[in-house]
């Protein structure tokens, strides 16, 4: 654990192994690196997407999240009623918490039971005062918007044993979370920590609190240590570092980001907030905290000041500052200014609470990058700033921080709160060896590797692979056969195993390369496994790797062979999966739902290479479309959907084919919506219009459609059926419009389609009652379909397939044409009127509740 400048007696270093973050202008770490390397400075805005009791007219403008409303709960197992009652900080805070764990190379459900940590930084609780006012409020409302549960959630989710604390401490929360983090990890009250900050403003009043009188920026510009300061603009955050004892981290072979040496707090006392009493706390603060870690001030290189903003407040704090580093520069020659003054509110504003944990990891990004990042925009620096023979130089680039002759890189930040907390922390670049390197292990030999990624969606699968690439174009040609082997290692043993997979068999970095940028066009190579796990498997075929990673995609448990060099292997910092979250408002004050995005849907259709949807020719020009999925059995998930998309795509380009056939694979033809599409229809954030092709895909289809129904259909699914030309029945399948089981009006057009396929009548009463009817009982209320028993309805369709089929292709797409334009044009009418009487529907509360709990049960 020896490093050169830690200082003989001095107490060991908390490593940063893990850190997540999402920021103005940023969504992650990297793009906060590249936005503080470009030197960009985030415009404060007045988003649209976010409910606000006055409206976003009266808001003052914000450094904002955006999409801080969506949250991945069906991942953490939260129903969507709890989700929406959830302060969206919760939820942030949860999900970057999980994140940071990853980031470090582990399992967070490998945490579980262990002495954990966890400590946070909050102020506000705007979201549960909208509630309130929206008349919203309910019982799963208390702990959803409770600071305390912040933590608690976090620790509870995890199972994990060690203290769980939210602190309010003003802008210098975070940061007394950090010094409690470390202080509970030095004094054995766990063995390891979370610990960040999290600021979301949600009302206009609260973003004019953050900020003294007189603090606010009227330029629109937090211009920090500037000659034109005129104050601060209000911003959001969220940052979580993943904390262990250097000596833990390099056995549990983690990458270490950093080190913190050590963090100090206090108070200025009485009197104004920069009087000289508080000029005189900071300073001794400052000392205190660098006698106590082993170090000096005037090792700093960098220091990242709690920046006012404002012309007198900046250079009160830098006399501060001068005040700590004069004791060792007294008697000593002037040198050049090495130690350079920055503040992260210059690029994203202030955070607030978060703003302490958004200046550590700009810190811990600057010694591990060696670059010190300037204050955007700087015009001409503070005039306060300037001081015979000072140690302190602002500049407005990036530029690199050469390491100091006499010991490691080191960097300070400081936060001061309105209220007079004030904290110091010290933290330092980490020159050891890379966790594991000089571990027994020999040679590492060449061979082929599963390197395993997973996402909540397809979109989120591409992404991370995208960014694995994008990775490994910056470890440039180093590595070899041991980062490939690290690589497996730490995607392997170090995530959470999500619904989409993709599995690259690669025998080399180069090939791993070749493979990644493949990925995105779906190409067909062999060494690429695509797969969901709603699939499901029985387990591998075999022991080999390829037969491994098969049944992996396919959703397998999968007890992974443990060859004996990765006893050696590191854990990498490897881009992490991004979560799958959906909107989760309350409903009085939702926007209005997105527009349809059926283009996108078409282009990710024709990309789309998955298992549920397969299209087959039947021979004589008929094709056969069969819903494979019947885990989930054939409900209108995402892959399906595209699934469905994909196929008519094809059969309307294949001028071979003369008609089409649909049927269902296993007991189910076709059971409707999917939990999270029912959850996400409920609560506004979309609508069945944003998928228009599932109900019009068979009758936009320029060949006639046979929909053999050989299972049971409800709902959407049933009506699906409908929009058929030809439908087929089975005897013993039961067949439900059942919306008014849960409350829902009627959707899908079933409106109008219901009474034109079944007549008034049994339309009406199927509509109004939600009950389910056999095949046999529906032919007894004389439906006008082939009703014929379960095992004879693919081969009725068929056999009308052909008859179909013999006929001049011409005049069958013209027939086609005639029958479904007429629907066709009195389709988007009725569409319309469902909405306008669902929006209604959705309002009442026994909706919502009954919709959860069917959520909940199918999930």
């Amino acid at each position: 654990m020896s490093q050169a400048g830690l200082g003989r007696g001095a107490v060991e270093p908390v490593a940063v192994v893990g850190m997540s973050g999402v920021f103005p202008g940023a969504d992650g770490i990297e793009a906060l690196r590249d936005l503080l390397e470009q030197g960009r400075r985030v415009a404060p805005e007045r988003p649209a997407d976010r409910p606000s009791e006055g409206g976003s007219a009266t808001a003052p403008p914000v450094c904002c999240i955006h999409g801080v409303g969506r949250f991945d709960a069906a991942f953490f197992g939260i129903a969507p009623i709890d989700a929406e009652q959830m302060d969206p900080q919760q939820r942030l805070f949860l999900e970057q918490a999980w994140s940071a764990v990853e980031d470090a190379g582990q399992r967070p459900g490998g945490l579980a039971g262990g002495r954990l940590g966890v400590f946070v930084g909050a102020q506000y609780g705007d979201y549960a005062r909208l509630l309130a006012a929206a008349g919203e409020l309910r019982a799963q409302g208390a702990t959803g918007n409770a600071l305390a549960m912040i933590a608690n959630r976090v620790s509870y989710l995890l199972g994990v044993h060690g203290p769980s604390e939210t602190v309010s401490s003003g802008e210098a929360s975070s940061l007394v979370a950090l010094h409690r983090a470390v202080a509970a990890i030095r004094s054995g009250q766990c063995d390891a920590a979370l610990c960040g900050g999290v600021n979301i403003l949600l009302r206009p009043e609260t973003a004019v609190r953050m900020l003294e009188p007189g603090d606010a920026s009227p330029s629109g510009q937090c211009r920090v240590l500037d000659a034109a300061a005129d104050g601060r603009i209000a911003g959001e955050g969220c940052g979580v570092l993943f904390l262990k004892p250097l000596s833990a981290a390099l056995a549990d072979r983690n990458p270490v980001h950093a080190l913190i040496r050590g963090v100090g707090v206090g108070h200025r006392g009485g009197g104004a907030q920069w009087d000289a009493s508080a000029i005189e706390a900071l300073a001794d603060l400052l000392l205190h905290a660098h006698t106590a870690a082993g170090t000096a001030p005037r090792s700093l290189g960098l220091l990242e000041t709690s920046g006012s903003a404002t012309l007198a407040g900046d250079a009160a704090e830098v006399a501060a500052l001068h005040r700590a580093f004069t004791p060792q520069t007294a008697g000593v020659a002037p040198t050049e200014p090495d130690c350079t003054l920055g503040s992260i509110k210059a690029a994203i504003g202030d955070a607030g609470p978060a703003a302490g944990i958004a200046a550590i990891i700009k810190a811990v990004l600057a010694l591990r990058e060696g670059r010190r990042y300037g204050v955007p925009g700087l015009d001409r620096p503070n005039p306060g700033l300037a001081r015979d023979g000072g140690p302190f130089v602002v500049h407005r680039d990036s530029r690199p921080w050469p390491r100091p002759a006499d010991g490691p890189r080191r960097a300070g930040v400081t936060a001061v709160s309105a209220a007079g907390t004030m904290a110091h922390a010290i933290l330092e670049e980490w020159t050891g060896p890379v966790a594991g390197d000089g571990v027994p292990g020999g040679r590492v030999p060449p061979r082929t590797r599963p390197v395993l990624l997973s996402a909540g969606s397809e979109a989120g699968l591409d992404a991370v692979a995208a960014a694995l690439r994008g990775w490994l174009l910056r470890q440039g040609d180093a590595g070899g056969d041991r980062l490939l082997r690290d690589i497996a290692h730490t995607l392997r043993t170090g995530r959470t195993d999500r619904p989409f997979r993709l599995a690259l068999l690669a025998s080399s970095l180069g090939e791993l390369a070749v493979l990644l940028d493949a990925v995105p066009a779906r190409s067909a190579d062999p060494r690429i496994l695509r797969g969901h796990a709603a699939a499901g498997s029985s387990g591998p075929s075999g022991s080999g790797s390829e037969e491994l990673a098969r049944a992996w995609v396919a959703g397998a448990a999968v007890a992974w062979p443990v060859p004996e060099e990765d006893g050696a292997s590191r854990r990498l910092s490897l881009p992490v999966p991004p979560f799958a979250g959906r909107s989760h408002w309350y409903r009085k004050v939702e926007p209005s739902p997105a527009p349809s995005h059926a283009a996108d849907w078409a282009e990710r259709a024709r990309r789309w290479r998955g298992e549920t949807v397969a299209l087959e020719s039947g021979g004589e020009g008929m094709a056969l479309v069969v819903l494979k999925d019947a885990r989930n059995r054939n409900m209108f998930t995402e892959d399906l959907s595209l699934g469905i998309l994909a196929a008519f795509q094809a059969i309307a380009e294949d001028p071979s084919f003369r008609v089409a056939v649909i049927t269902g694979e296993g007991p189910a033809f076709a059971m409707g919506g999917s939990p999270q599409a029912l959850s996400d229809i409920v609560d506004g954030r979309m609508s069945y219009t944003d998928f228009p092709f599932l109900y019009e895909c068979l009758l936009r289809c320029p060949l006639p459609v046979i929909a053999a129904m050989q299972g049971n259909a409800s709902g959407a699914g049933f009506v699906f059926g409908l929009y058929a030309d030809i439908v087929v029945l089975a005897e013993e399948a039961t067949y439900a419009a059942n919306f008014m089981t849960f409350g829902l009006t009627p959707g899908f057009g079933a409106t109008m389609l219901l009474p034109e396929k079944l007549g008034r009548g049994l339309a009406a009463e199927m509509m109004l009652t939600g009950g389910a009817y056999s095949g046999a009982a529906l032919r007894e209320r004389g439906v006008p379909f082939p009703v014929v028993p379960r095992a004879r309805v693919l081969d009725h369709a068929l056999s009308t397939a052909r008859g179909l089929a013999a006929l001049p292709a011409g005049s069958l797409r013209l027939m086609k044409s005639s029958l479904a334009g007429d629907l066709l044009n009195r389709l988007p009418a009725a569409v319309d009127a469902e909405l306008s009487v669902q929006r209604k529907t959705y309002a009442f509360r026994e909706v919502r509740e009954r919709v959860s709990r069917l959520v909940t049960r199918l999930s």
